[in-house]
């Protein structure tokens, strides 16, 4: 395997352990003869890790964090 392990992010999943987290990434990789094989690796973070990669990727895509809707923004639609 080459030092840097590249591919094409293509699905992850969390499981919750409390103060910490695993988060499973799904990668696409093309191998030697051209086929395609599918990665999975598994992460431990804490909460805090989580928090800041998340800020980081917000960051990054110049989006912002979804905004928490009120009570009366959820009856009404707004």
């Amino acid at each position: 395997m080459d030092p840097l392990d590249s591919g094409a992010l293509v699905g992850w999943k969390v499981n919750d352990l409390g103060p910490r987290m695993v988060l499973h990434l799904q990668t696409m990789h093309r191998t030697e003869n051209s086929d395609k094989e599918l990665r999975e690796r598994a992460v431990l973070l804490d909460r805090n890790q989580a928090v800041l990669l998340a800020n980081y990727l917000y960051e990054l895509t110049g989006q912002s964090k979804p905004q928490r809707r009120t009570l009366l923004q959820s009856l009404f639609g707004k």
